[in-house]
């Protein structure tokens, strides 16, 4: 089984390969490929991993108000995919696995009766909401509405702007830092807009941004086996630190594993065990499909 890795937002390889190694050990017939992101990051200083293990610097794969960005990184990933891959299956952390989440909406939604997908399974941990980026001239937009931006641009700031974002990580130098001025001056460009099945989202004019959602009839974005291993502290609270992603996949192909460490990575050797269980039971099932 080769396994294509994304980590969380505002981590790197080396924090990655450390959250996961108690787990990789037990799947050591496992080939795991790292892909680390590019776009500099703070967050993660409240972790126990991101403060006290690694004095690298932290990562994100893109800037999430620039959609050129979104998409470069989705272009990079896909590249990656052909040039390295193929490969079984796709593990993601937090934002890891939004990305991933959107690499396989976005096949789905393109192409919607593939007999193929980009990969056979996917594991998501404490999988964040995956965002979904298009092009204006190929929406259906509403023009003649105007939409307060503000709900949507204040969820923006709460999720990608919070206070544990905003710090300088020790060890890191400044130049490693991200810039949030840019951040805040990018969301501050984008408009709400709504399109006709009344979805709203918010646009710089060229290009859209929302969260995926299911469509009207229901059907799943992510039609493969999947495996959810999150918290379920928050999930009244803030959905979308896993809930949200859980319900856009298949319901008669996901599975699920509660652990108690909230938006944290789960630790504790039985704990890892079961998880390396039940990630070779999803990826074993698809060698039948």
């Amino acid at each position: 089984m080769k396994i294509l890795c994304l980590h969380g937002r505002g981590s790197n390889n080396e924090i990655f390969r450390a959250q996961t190694a108690a787990f990789r050990a037990d799947l050591d017939d496992f080939e795991w490929t790292f892909v680390q992101g590019t776009v500099r990051h703070t967050e993660g200083n409240w972790s126990l991993y991101t403060a006290q293990f690694s004095h690298l610097p932290l990562y994100t794969y893109y800037n999430p108000f620039d959609p050129a960005s979104i998409l470069q990184t989705h272009d990079d990933l896909a590249r990656i995919i052909v040039e390295e891959g193929p490969f079984d299956g796709i593990l993601g952390y937090s934002g890891g696995a939004a990305l991933a989440a959107e690499i396989l909406a976005q096949a789905t939604y393109d192409h919607p009766f593939a007999m193929e997908r980009p990969f056979r399974f996917a594991v998501f941990i404490n999988g964040a909401s995956p965002l979904r980026c298009f092009a204006m001239k190929d929406a259906q937009v509403i023009e003649d509405i105007v939409v307060d931006s503000a709900p949507m641009t204040e969820q923006a700031e709460n999720m990608f702007l919070r206070p544990s974002a905003l710090r300088k990580k020790d060890g890191v130098s400044d130049q490693d830092q991200v810039d949030h001025a840019k951040l805040l001056s990018l969301l501050k460009k984008l408009k709400g807009k709504k399109l006709v099945d009344g979805t709203t989202f918010l646009s710089n004019g060229t290009h859209g941004l929302c969260r995926w959602e299911l469509p009207a009839d229901g059907a799943p974005l992510i039609d493969l086996p999947t495996l959810h291993i999150r918290s379920t502290e928050s999930d009244e609270s803030d959905p979308h630190e896993g809930l949200h992603l859980l319900r856009l996949c298949d319901p008669g192909q996901a599975r699920e594993f509660h652990h108690g460490s909230g938006h944290d990575f789960p630790r504790g050797r039985k704990e890892m065990k079961h998880i390396a269980r039940l990630i070779r039971e999803v990826a074993e099932a698809t060698t039948s499909l």
